[in-house]
Protein backbone atom coordinates (compact mmCIF):
# COMPACT_ATOMS: atom_id res chain seq x y z
CA UNK A 1 0.00 0.00 0.00
CA UNK A 2 1.37 3.41 -0.90
CA UNK A 3 2.41 5.55 2.04
CA UNK A 4 0.26 8.64 1.59
CA UNK A 5 0.33 9.94 5.15
CA UNK A 6 3.85 11.34 5.29
CA UNK A 7 2.60 14.80 6.08
CA UNK A 8 5.11 16.04 8.67
CA UNK A 9 8.76 16.96 8.54
CA UNK A 10 11.01 15.93 11.47
CA UNK A 11 13.17 18.39 13.45
CA UNK A 12 16.29 19.47 11.61
CA UNK A 13 19.13 16.97 12.01
CA UNK A 14 17.01 14.27 13.61
CA UNK A 15 16.62 12.29 10.43
CA UNK A 16 20.39 12.26 9.98
CA UNK A 17 20.84 10.75 13.44
CA UNK A 18 18.33 8.07 12.61
CA UNK A 19 20.13 7.23 9.39
CA UNK A 20 23.52 7.18 11.12
CA UNK A 21 22.26 4.86 13.84
CA UNK A 22 20.81 2.56 11.24
CA UNK A 23 24.09 2.49 9.37
CA UNK A 24 26.10 1.72 12.52
CA UNK A 25 24.03 -1.34 13.37
CA UNK A 26 25.59 -4.61 12.18
CA UNK A 27 23.69 -6.56 9.57
CA UNK A 28 21.84 -9.55 10.93
CA UNK A 29 22.24 -12.35 8.46
CA UNK A 30 20.20 -15.03 10.26
CA UNK A 31 16.55 -15.61 9.34
CA UNK A 32 14.46 -15.25 12.48
CA UNK A 33 11.01 -15.90 11.05
CA UNK A 34 11.03 -17.95 7.83
CA UNK A 35 8.22 -17.22 5.39
CA UNK A 36 5.52 -19.89 5.62
CA UNK A 37 2.59 -19.44 3.18
CA UNK A 38 0.40 -21.81 5.22
CA UNK A 39 0.32 -19.60 8.30
CA UNK A 40 0.76 -16.02 9.46
CA UNK A 41 4.12 -15.29 11.08
CA UNK A 42 5.70 -12.23 12.59
CA UNK A 43 7.62 -10.06 10.10
CA UNK A 44 11.29 -10.87 9.87
CA UNK A 45 14.05 -8.34 10.51
CA UNK A 46 14.82 -8.24 6.79
CA UNK A 47 15.90 -5.12 4.95
CA UNK A 48 12.88 -5.15 2.66
CA UNK A 49 10.52 -5.15 5.63
CA UNK A 50 12.20 -2.04 7.01
CA UNK A 51 12.96 -0.30 3.74
CA UNK A 52 10.60 2.59 4.58
CA UNK A 53 11.67 3.09 8.18
CA UNK A 54 14.12 5.83 7.28
CA UNK A 55 11.78 7.54 4.85
CA UNK A 56 9.08 7.79 7.54
CA UNK A 57 11.29 10.22 9.45
CA UNK A 58 12.71 12.18 6.50
CA UNK A 59 11.37 15.21 4.68
CA UNK A 60 8.90 14.31 1.95
CA UNK A 61 10.22 15.48 -1.39
CA UNK A 62 8.03 13.15 -3.44
CA UNK A 63 4.72 15.00 -3.08
CA UNK A 64 2.76 16.23 -6.05
CA UNK A 65 3.74 19.83 -5.35
CA UNK A 66 7.36 18.87 -4.73
CA UNK A 67 7.42 17.12 -8.09
CA UNK A 68 5.98 20.25 -9.73
CA UNK A 69 8.67 22.47 -8.21
CA UNK A 70 11.39 20.06 -9.31
CA UNK A 71 10.01 19.93 -12.85
CA UNK A 72 9.76 23.72 -12.91
CA UNK A 73 13.49 23.83 -12.23
CA UNK A 74 14.59 20.96 -14.51
CA UNK A 75 12.25 21.16 -17.53
CA UNK A 76 13.74 22.97 -20.54
CA UNK A 77 12.13 26.35 -21.09
CA UNK A 78 9.39 26.43 -23.69
CA UNK A 79 10.83 29.63 -25.17
CA UNK A 80 14.12 27.92 -25.99
CA UNK A 81 12.48 24.85 -27.51
CA UNK A 82 9.85 26.73 -29.51
CA UNK A 83 12.42 29.20 -30.81
CA UNK A 84 14.50 26.27 -32.00
CA UNK A 85 11.50 24.85 -33.87
CA UNK A 86 10.21 28.12 -35.31
CA UNK A 87 13.56 29.56 -36.42
CA UNK A 88 14.50 26.66 -38.64
CA UNK A 89 13.64 23.41 -36.90
CA UNK A 90 10.31 22.85 -38.64
CA UNK A 91 11.73 23.80 -42.03
CA UNK A 92 14.47 21.22 -41.52
CA UNK A 93 11.82 18.61 -40.76
CA UNK A 94 10.13 19.29 -44.09
CA UNK A 95 13.44 19.02 -45.94
CA UNK A 96 14.22 15.77 -44.12
CA UNK A 97 11.15 14.14 -45.66
CA UNK A 98 8.46 14.36 -43.00
CA UNK A 99 4.97 13.12 -43.96
CA UNK A 100 2.94 15.13 -46.45
CA UNK A 101 0.12 15.81 -43.96
CA UNK A 102 2.51 17.15 -41.33
CA UNK A 103 4.36 19.23 -43.92
CA UNK A 104 1.04 20.79 -44.90
CA UNK A 105 0.24 21.50 -41.23
CA UNK A 106 3.63 23.20 -40.83
CA UNK A 107 3.03 25.36 -43.89
CA UNK A 108 -0.46 26.34 -42.72
CA UNK A 109 0.84 27.01 -39.20
CA UNK A 110 3.37 29.57 -40.42
CA UNK A 111 0.84 31.20 -42.71
CA UNK A 112 -1.54 31.69 -39.77
CA UNK A 113 1.19 33.39 -37.74
CA UNK A 114 1.68 36.23 -40.24
CA UNK A 115 0.07 39.43 -38.95
CA UNK A 116 0.41 43.19 -38.68
CA UNK A 117 0.07 45.42 -35.61
CA UNK A 118 -3.74 45.46 -35.65
CA UNK A 119 -3.99 41.70 -36.17
CA UNK A 120 -1.50 41.15 -33.35
CA UNK A 121 -3.72 43.05 -30.93
CA UNK A 122 -6.71 40.93 -31.89
CA UNK A 123 -4.60 37.78 -31.63
CA UNK A 124 -3.53 38.64 -28.07
CA UNK A 125 -7.12 39.46 -27.07
CA UNK A 126 -8.28 36.08 -28.36
CA UNK A 127 -5.51 34.36 -26.41
CA UNK A 128 -6.56 36.10 -23.21
CA UNK A 129 -10.24 35.39 -23.70
CA UNK A 130 -9.57 31.74 -24.45
CA UNK A 131 -7.29 31.28 -21.44
CA UNK A 132 -9.96 32.21 -18.89
CA UNK A 133 -12.88 29.82 -18.83
CA UNK A 134 -14.90 31.62 -16.15
CA UNK A 135 -15.48 34.94 -17.87
CA UNK A 136 -18.39 37.27 -18.52
CA UNK A 137 -20.89 39.11 -16.30
CA UNK A 138 -22.30 35.89 -14.80
CA UNK A 139 -18.95 34.72 -13.48
CA UNK A 140 -18.05 38.22 -12.35
CA UNK A 141 -21.07 37.99 -10.04
CA UNK A 142 -20.01 34.47 -9.06
CA UNK A 143 -16.57 35.77 -8.04
CA UNK A 144 -18.21 38.44 -5.89
CA UNK A 145 -20.43 35.81 -4.29
CA UNK A 146 -17.40 33.59 -3.58
CA UNK A 147 -15.36 36.48 -2.14
CA UNK A 148 -18.20 37.65 0.11
CA UNK A 149 -19.48 34.20 1.13
CA UNK A 150 -20.07 34.36 4.92
CA UNK A 151 -19.86 30.59 5.56
CA UNK A 152 -17.65 27.68 4.59
CA UNK A 153 -20.70 25.78 3.37
CA UNK A 154 -21.57 28.52 0.87
CA UNK A 155 -18.01 28.69 -0.45
CA UNK A 156 -17.94 24.89 -0.86
CA UNK A 157 -21.28 24.96 -2.71
CA UNK A 158 -20.04 27.68 -5.10
CA UNK A 159 -16.82 25.79 -5.83
CA UNK A 160 -18.78 22.58 -6.44
CA UNK A 161 -20.98 24.48 -8.91
CA UNK A 162 -17.90 25.82 -10.74
CA UNK A 163 -16.38 22.35 -10.92
CA UNK A 164 -19.57 20.95 -12.43
CA UNK A 165 -19.67 23.83 -14.91
CA UNK A 166 -16.04 23.12 -15.87
CA UNK A 167 -16.91 19.47 -16.58
CA UNK A 168 -20.01 20.47 -18.54
CA UNK A 169 -18.11 22.95 -20.69
CA UNK A 170 -15.53 20.21 -21.39
CA UNK A 171 -18.21 17.74 -22.50
CA UNK A 172 -17.20 17.62 -26.16
CA UNK A 173 -13.53 17.29 -25.28
CA UNK A 174 -14.23 14.48 -22.80
CA UNK A 175 -16.33 12.64 -25.36
CA UNK A 176 -13.53 12.82 -27.93
CA UNK A 177 -11.12 11.46 -25.32
CA UNK A 178 -13.44 8.55 -24.58
CA UNK A 179 -13.84 7.75 -28.27
CA UNK A 180 -10.05 7.67 -28.67
CA UNK A 181 -9.75 5.40 -25.63
CA UNK A 182 -12.40 3.05 -27.01
CA UNK A 183 -10.49 2.82 -30.29
CA UNK A 184 -7.32 1.97 -28.37
CA UNK A 185 -9.19 -0.60 -26.25
CA UNK A 186 -10.42 -2.40 -29.38
CA UNK A 187 -6.81 -3.15 -30.36
CA UNK A 188 -6.45 -5.40 -27.29
CA UNK A 189 -9.68 -7.36 -27.78
CA UNK A 190 -10.60 -10.48 -29.69
CA UNK A 191 -12.40 -10.02 -32.97
CA UNK A 192 -15.89 -11.02 -31.79
CA UNK A 193 -15.82 -8.84 -28.68
CA UNK A 194 -14.32 -5.99 -30.68
CA UNK A 195 -17.29 -5.98 -33.02
CA UNK A 196 -19.65 -6.08 -30.06
CA UNK A 197 -17.92 -3.06 -28.51
CA UNK A 198 -18.22 -1.20 -31.81
CA UNK A 199 -21.98 -1.80 -31.80
CA UNK A 200 -22.28 -0.60 -28.20
CA UNK A 201 -20.23 2.53 -28.98
CA UNK A 202 -22.36 3.58 -31.93
CA UNK A 203 -24.39 6.67 -31.19
CA UNK A 204 -21.94 8.20 -28.73
CA UNK A 205 -21.94 11.81 -29.87
CA UNK A 206 -21.89 15.09 -27.95
CA UNK A 207 -23.67 17.90 -29.77
CA UNK A 208 -24.39 19.85 -26.60
CA UNK A 209 -25.28 19.56 -22.87
CA UNK A 210 -28.60 17.97 -23.78
CA UNK A 211 -26.78 14.78 -24.87
CA UNK A 212 -24.94 14.18 -21.59
CA UNK A 213 -27.61 12.10 -19.86
CA UNK A 214 -28.13 9.74 -22.83
CA UNK A 215 -24.41 9.20 -23.39
CA UNK A 216 -23.82 8.65 -19.67
CA UNK A 217 -26.52 5.98 -19.56
CA UNK A 218 -24.93 4.20 -22.54
CA UNK A 219 -21.51 4.26 -20.87
CA UNK A 220 -22.67 3.15 -17.43
CA UNK A 221 -25.23 0.53 -18.42
CA UNK A 222 -23.64 -1.02 -21.52
CA UNK A 223 -20.04 -0.15 -22.36
CA UNK A 224 -18.24 -0.11 -19.00
CA UNK A 225 -19.98 -3.28 -17.64
CA UNK A 226 -19.15 -5.08 -20.91
CA UNK A 227 -15.48 -4.11 -20.62
CA UNK A 228 -15.35 -5.09 -16.93
CA UNK A 229 -16.79 -8.51 -17.76
CA UNK A 230 -14.31 -8.94 -20.62
CA UNK A 231 -11.35 -8.16 -18.33
CA UNK A 232 -12.63 -10.62 -15.72
CA UNK A 233 -13.02 -13.38 -18.31
CA UNK A 234 -9.70 -12.87 -20.08
CA UNK A 235 -7.77 -11.83 -16.92
CA UNK A 236 -6.15 -9.08 -18.95
CA UNK A 237 -4.54 -6.96 -16.22
CA UNK A 238 -2.17 -5.04 -18.47
CA UNK A 239 -2.67 -2.15 -20.87
CA UNK A 240 -6.34 -2.97 -21.48
CA UNK A 241 -7.23 -2.50 -17.83
CA UNK A 242 -5.29 0.79 -17.69
CA UNK A 243 -7.21 2.11 -20.71
CA UNK A 244 -10.55 1.08 -19.15
CA UNK A 245 -9.56 2.89 -15.94
CA UNK A 246 -8.90 6.06 -17.96
CA UNK A 247 -12.24 5.61 -19.73
CA UNK A 248 -14.01 5.31 -16.37
CA UNK A 249 -12.34 8.47 -15.08
CA UNK A 250 -13.40 10.46 -18.16
CA UNK A 251 -16.92 9.02 -17.91
CA UNK A 252 -17.16 10.17 -14.28
CA UNK A 253 -16.17 13.71 -15.25
CA UNK A 254 -18.57 13.60 -18.19
CA UNK A 255 -21.43 12.53 -15.91
CA UNK A 256 -20.56 15.28 -13.44
CA UNK A 257 -21.20 17.83 -16.21
CA UNK A 258 -24.91 16.98 -16.45
CA UNK A 259 -26.92 20.13 -17.17
CA UNK A 260 -29.85 19.23 -14.91
CA UNK A 261 -27.50 18.66 -11.97
CA UNK A 262 -25.83 22.01 -12.66
CA UNK A 263 -29.21 23.76 -12.61
CA UNK A 264 -30.07 21.94 -9.37
CA UNK A 265 -26.80 23.14 -7.79
CA UNK A 266 -27.64 26.73 -8.74
CA UNK A 267 -31.13 26.34 -7.30
CA UNK A 268 -29.59 25.20 -4.00
CA UNK A 269 -27.19 28.15 -4.05
CA UNK A 270 -30.14 30.52 -4.26
CA UNK A 271 -31.18 29.30 -0.79
CA UNK A 272 -28.23 31.23 0.69
CA UNK A 273 -29.45 34.80 1.42
CA UNK A 274 -26.20 36.54 0.40
CA UNK A 275 -25.99 34.54 -2.85
CA UNK A 276 -29.64 35.28 -3.64
CA UNK A 277 -28.94 38.97 -3.09
CA UNK A 278 -26.00 38.88 -5.54
CA UNK A 279 -28.06 37.11 -8.23
CA UNK A 280 -31.28 38.99 -7.55
CA UNK A 281 -33.73 38.57 -10.42
CA UNK A 282 -32.10 35.44 -11.89
CA UNK A 283 -33.65 31.99 -11.55
CA UNK A 284 -32.65 28.49 -12.66
CA UNK A 285 -34.63 28.63 -15.92
CA UNK A 286 -32.84 31.78 -17.02
CA UNK A 287 -29.53 30.06 -16.28
CA UNK A 288 -30.57 27.04 -18.34
CA UNK A 289 -31.42 29.26 -21.29
CA UNK A 290 -28.09 31.08 -20.95
CA UNK A 291 -26.09 27.83 -20.91
CA UNK A 292 -27.95 26.37 -23.88
CA UNK A 293 -27.01 29.41 -25.97
CA UNK A 294 -23.36 29.38 -24.92
CA UNK A 295 -20.68 28.32 -27.42
CA UNK A 296 -18.31 26.30 -25.25
CA UNK A 297 -15.87 25.66 -28.09
CA UNK A 298 -15.40 29.39 -28.56
CA UNK A 299 -15.16 29.93 -24.80
CA UNK A 300 -12.40 27.31 -24.66
CA UNK A 301 -10.31 29.38 -27.02
CA UNK A 302 -10.36 27.02 -30.00
CA UNK A 303 -8.20 28.32 -32.82
CA UNK A 304 -6.95 26.95 -36.11
CA UNK A 305 -3.29 27.71 -35.41
CA UNK A 306 -3.44 25.78 -32.11
CA UNK A 307 -4.98 22.75 -33.84
CA UNK A 308 -2.26 22.78 -36.51
CA UNK A 309 0.43 23.16 -33.88
CA UNK A 310 -0.90 20.22 -31.86
CA UNK A 311 -0.99 18.09 -35.02
CA UNK A 312 2.68 18.92 -35.63
CA UNK A 313 3.65 18.08 -32.05
CA UNK A 314 1.70 14.81 -32.17
CA UNK A 315 3.48 13.84 -35.37
CA UNK A 316 6.85 14.69 -33.82
CA UNK A 317 6.20 12.59 -30.71
CA UNK A 318 5.23 9.62 -32.87
CA UNK A 319 8.68 9.86 -34.44
CA UNK A 320 7.52 10.95 -37.89
CA UNK A 321 10.14 13.71 -37.80
CA UNK A 322 12.88 11.23 -36.92
CA UNK A 323 13.76 9.76 -33.57
CA UNK A 324 16.55 12.32 -33.14
CA UNK A 325 13.89 15.10 -33.02
CA UNK A 326 11.40 13.29 -30.80
CA UNK A 327 12.89 14.67 -27.59
CA UNK A 328 12.35 18.25 -28.79
CA UNK A 329 8.61 17.70 -29.18
CA UNK A 330 8.42 15.89 -25.85
CA UNK A 331 10.05 18.92 -24.21
CA UNK A 332 7.37 21.13 -25.76
CA UNK A 333 4.56 18.97 -24.31
CA UNK A 334 6.20 18.76 -20.88
CA UNK A 335 6.67 22.54 -20.73
CA UNK A 336 3.07 23.20 -21.82
CA UNK A 337 1.65 20.80 -19.24
CA UNK A 338 3.89 22.24 -16.54
CA UNK A 339 2.78 25.81 -17.20
CA UNK A 340 -0.88 24.74 -17.17
CA UNK A 341 -0.52 22.78 -13.92
CA UNK A 342 -3.01 23.32 -11.11
CA UNK A 343 -0.03 24.36 -8.99
CA UNK A 344 0.84 27.26 -11.31
CA UNK A 345 -0.87 30.23 -9.59
CA UNK A 346 -0.43 32.67 -12.50
CA UNK A 347 -1.85 32.88 -16.01
CA UNK A 348 0.39 31.58 -18.80
CA UNK A 349 0.12 32.44 -22.50
CA UNK A 350 2.29 31.66 -25.50
CA UNK A 351 2.42 33.82 -28.62
CA UNK A 352 4.11 32.44 -31.75
CA UNK A 353 3.89 35.22 -34.34
CA UNK A 354 5.45 36.62 -37.49
CA UNK A 355 5.06 40.38 -37.15
CA UNK A 356 5.77 42.37 -40.31
CA UNK A 357 7.97 39.57 -41.62
CA UNK A 358 9.91 39.06 -38.34
CA UNK A 359 9.51 35.67 -36.60
CA UNK A 360 9.14 35.81 -32.81
CA UNK A 361 8.07 33.53 -30.00
CA UNK A 362 6.87 34.99 -26.72
CA UNK A 363 5.64 33.68 -23.38
CA UNK A 364 3.66 35.68 -20.84
CA UNK A 365 3.11 34.99 -17.15
CA UNK A 366 0.51 37.27 -15.57
CA UNK A 367 -0.65 37.69 -11.99
CA UNK A 368 -3.65 40.08 -12.13
CA UNK A 369 -3.79 40.33 -8.33
CA UNK A 370 -0.21 40.41 -7.08
CA UNK A 371 -1.05 42.09 -3.77
CA UNK A 372 -3.95 39.72 -3.02
CA UNK A 373 -6.49 42.50 -2.58
CA UNK A 374 -9.20 40.61 -4.51
CA UNK A 375 -10.74 43.96 -5.41
CA UNK A 376 -13.50 43.93 -8.01
CA UNK A 377 -11.98 47.09 -9.53
CA UNK A 378 -8.95 46.17 -11.67
CA UNK A 379 -7.48 49.64 -11.08
CA UNK A 380 -7.24 48.89 -7.37
CA UNK A 381 -5.25 45.69 -7.88
CA UNK A 382 -1.55 45.31 -8.52
CA UNK A 383 -0.73 43.29 -11.65
CA UNK A 384 2.66 41.76 -12.35
CA UNK A 385 3.82 40.47 -15.74
CA UNK A 386 6.86 38.54 -16.90
CA UNK A 387 7.26 38.49 -20.68
CA UNK A 388 9.92 36.42 -22.41
CA UNK A 389 10.38 36.83 -26.15
CA UNK A 390 12.92 35.58 -28.63
CA UNK A 391 13.22 37.46 -31.94
CA UNK A 392 14.90 35.67 -34.83
CA UNK A 393 18.33 37.13 -35.68
CA UNK A 394 17.98 39.63 -32.78
CA UNK A 395 18.06 37.70 -29.53
CA UNK A 396 16.27 36.81 -26.31
CA UNK A 397 14.62 39.40 -24.02
CA UNK A 398 13.06 39.40 -20.55
CA UNK A 399 10.54 42.10 -19.62
CA UNK A 400 9.34 42.48 -16.04
CA UNK A 401 6.44 44.88 -15.48
CA UNK A 402 4.33 45.91 -12.49
CA UNK A 403 1.09 47.86 -13.00
CA UNK A 404 -0.38 49.58 -9.94
CA UNK A 405 -3.07 52.25 -9.91
CA UNK A 406 -2.44 53.31 -13.52
CA UNK A 407 1.32 53.55 -12.92
CA UNK A 408 3.85 51.28 -14.59
CA UNK A 409 7.32 50.15 -13.50
CA UNK A 410 9.39 48.18 -16.03
CA UNK A 411 12.75 46.45 -16.40
CA UNK A 412 13.91 45.20 -19.79
CA UNK A 413 16.82 42.77 -20.08
CA UNK A 414 18.33 42.66 -23.57
CA UNK A 415 20.86 40.27 -25.17
CA UNK A 416 24.58 41.00 -25.00
CA UNK A 417 24.95 41.83 -28.70
CA UNK A 418 22.65 44.86 -28.28
CA UNK A 419 24.69 46.57 -25.53
CA UNK A 420 25.88 49.37 -27.89
CA UNK A 421 22.23 50.32 -28.46
CA UNK A 422 21.10 50.56 -24.83
CA UNK A 423 20.23 54.27 -24.97
CA UNK A 424 18.22 53.79 -28.19
CA UNK A 425 16.32 50.91 -26.61
CA UNK A 426 15.45 52.98 -23.55
CA UNK A 427 14.33 55.91 -25.70
CA UNK A 428 12.15 53.60 -27.80
CA UNK A 429 10.55 52.12 -24.66
CA UNK A 430 9.71 55.61 -23.37
CA UNK A 431 8.10 56.49 -26.70
CA UNK A 432 5.96 53.35 -26.59
CA UNK A 433 4.77 54.16 -23.07
CA UNK A 434 3.96 57.77 -23.98
CA UNK A 435 2.12 56.70 -27.13
CA UNK A 436 -0.13 54.42 -25.06
CA UNK A 437 -0.76 56.98 -22.31
CA UNK A 438 1.00 55.02 -19.56
CA UNK A 439 2.61 56.83 -16.65
CA UNK A 440 6.01 55.19 -16.09
CA UNK A 441 7.38 55.53 -12.57
CA UNK A 442 10.53 53.54 -13.31
CA UNK A 443 12.13 52.18 -16.47
CA UNK A 444 15.29 50.12 -16.32
CA UNK A 445 17.11 48.82 -19.39
CA UNK A 446 20.11 46.57 -18.82
CA UNK A 447 22.03 43.67 -20.29
CA UNK A 448 20.73 40.26 -19.28
CA UNK A 449 22.91 38.07 -17.07
CA UNK A 450 20.72 35.07 -17.88
CA UNK A 451 17.10 34.09 -18.28
CA UNK A 452 14.95 35.12 -15.30
CA UNK A 453 13.34 32.10 -13.56
CA UNK A 454 9.56 32.34 -13.36
CA UNK A 455 9.64 31.22 -9.72
CA UNK A 456 11.84 34.17 -8.71
CA UNK A 457 9.34 36.68 -10.13
CA UNK A 458 6.23 35.02 -8.68
CA UNK A 459 6.92 33.79 -5.10
CA UNK A 460 3.29 32.64 -4.95
CA UNK A 461 4.49 29.48 -6.69
CA UNK A 462 6.11 28.36 -3.43
CA UNK A 463 3.25 29.27 -1.10
CA UNK A 464 2.07 25.66 -0.98
CA UNK A 465 5.31 24.70 0.78
CA UNK A 466 3.69 25.91 3.99
CA UNK A 467 0.73 23.58 3.51
CA UNK A 468 0.34 19.85 4.09
CA UNK A 469 2.64 18.06 1.67
CA UNK A 470 1.36 14.66 0.54
CA UNK A 471 1.61 12.27 -2.36
CA UNK A 472 -1.49 10.89 -4.05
Amino acid sequence: MANILRVTTPPTGYENNVRNNAQNQPDKMQIQNPVDPSRVVRPDNRSDANSQSGSQLSANYDSNFGTFVQLLRDTPQLTDTMSQLMFGGMANLVEAGIGADTAEDISTFFQLLKMNNEELLEFIKNQFSGSVRFQGPFFALMRDALTNAPTVEQRAAILAFLKRYSDMSSGRHLMENMKDLLNDIKKYMFHEQREQLERLSQGLNHRGPQDTAQNTARLQQDIIPFLAKYIAQTRNMGSLRDLVAQLTFNAARYENGDLDQLISDFKNLLKFPSFQKTFEGMDEEQLRELLMRMNFEKAAGKSVWADKFLNIVESGIRGDAGLENRQVFENVVNALLLNESVYMPVLHLMLPIELNGQLMFSELWIDPDEDGSASSDPKERTAKLLIKFDIKDVGFFDLLMVYEKENVSMRLFYPENLSPFESEIKQGMNEILDRNGLNCEYLGVEQAAGSIPVSSVFPKIFERKNAVNVTI
